[in-house]
């Protein structure tokens, strides 16, 4: 059976956080609403929709809030692979 140095074990335990926090995160900013509001923006201009257009908007700065979150998350977890100690580790996520 292959054993996991200890920075091993840190660094995916360190992974699992990051996953974990950053749904959360995602979840907040898409709100409890996100199926609903992803409906309205596929669905054809029209009558069925009346508020289509600020939906957009909000879609829009919702996209942007998403991608700035998702660029974060990648860069910590990036950095984590990277670490070579577990201390090292441990600072990377100790603001989560």
């Amino acid at each position: 059976m292959l054993k996991l140095s200890r920075v091993d074990h840190h660094r995916n335990r360190a992974l699992d956080l990051i996953d974990k926090h950053y749904a959360a995160r995602i979840d907040a900013i898409l709100g409890p609403m996100a199926a609903l509001h992803l409906l309205k923006r596929i669905v054809p201009a029209g009558d069925l929709v009346a508020d289509k257009d600020a939906i957009l908007v909000r879609a829009a700065e919702q996209d942007a809030e998403l991608a700035a979150v998702d660029k974060e998350r990648r860069d910590l977890k990036a950095s984590v692979r990277s670490a070579t100690a577990s201390d090292e580790i441990k600072a990377l996520i100790a603001h989560l």
